[in-house]
């Protein structure tokens, strides 16, 4: 099971209704949207398809402008308020330079008590997803150390995407898009800023793990949950679900 199929799974397992809608923020390519519809579920998605991570070309015809739709110039959400029951973003935040306005629009479109789903790679996770470098995110932006770090750690077999670009190519090009394309951000922070919109945060780490782990049935369940936990944590970052509440003062 992958990450698509964790948020569908998920949000199947949810109290779905025939006037149920769910918004996956920042879609990519369409793959959430396309697999609940095909169960019937009112399933939209929305995107920047910003230039460090374009798949409008992938989503297909029949949902492109129609289901699933561009962002506003200005980052707001293209549906009007209160329409989701749910909300989903599969490891998308770390791409947002102002996580409490895209926090904000999401609780715009987000139904009284509806709930967000969130796979977020904090600042902690040892392995730099996008390029399989470890804790090449760690280094500050703009660090000339780190793209020797990065070519010695493809020297050593690490790395994705490398495009026959030289090692040296590869690794000051790949070290300008994290600068140009990510925000890490600390775990109390993250946490912080949700809280200024939602609620009973619940976390999913360890049933994340279960559910990746499904084919080995009971012996995942061995492991403590607090052990499973700091797994996903480190590997891939922080999944849990909060609810729409009241605004917190501080977001004002």
């Amino acid at each position: 099971m992958d990450n698509y199929q964790f948020c569908v799974d998920w949000a199947l397992n949810q109290r779905i209704t025939p006037s149920t809608r769910i918004l996956d923020y920042g879609c990519g390519a369409g793959h959430i949207v396309k697999a609940l519809r095909a169960r019937n579920v009112d399933a939209f998605g929305c995107d920047v398809f910003y230039e460090g991570g374009d798949y409008s070309k992938l989503v297909e015809s029949e949902y492109l402008g129609k289901s699933i739709k561009r962002m506003e110039p200005d980052g707001r959400i293209p549906y009007d308020d209160e329409t989701f029951d749910f909300v989903i973003n599969n490891q998308v935040m770390e791409h947002v330079t102002d996580l409490d306005k895209v926090l904000s629009e999401i609780h715009r479109v987000l139904k009284p008590g509806g709930k967000v789903l969130s796979l977020f790679p904090d600042k902690s996770v040892w392995r730099e997803g996008h390029c399989g470098i470890p804790f090449l995110h760690w280094f500050p932006k703009g660090s000339r150390p780190r793209i020797y770090y990065a070519a010695l750690m493809r020297l050593l077999g690490f790395g994705y995407h490398k495009e026959n670009k030289t090692i040296m190519r590869w690794s000051a090009d790949f070290c300008e898009w994290l600068d140009k394309w990510t925000w890490y951000r600390p775990s109390k922070d993250i946490r912080r800023s949700y809280q200024k919109y939602f609620t009973n945060e619940n976390e999913l780490e360890g049933y994340w793990l279960s559910k990746r782990l499904d084919k080995l049935g009971s012996i995942s369940e061995l492991v403590p949950l607090g052990a499973r936990k700091l797994v996903v944590r480190k590997l891939g970052g922080r999944i849990f679900v909060v609810e729409k509440g009241a605004l917190n003062n501080q977001s004002a």
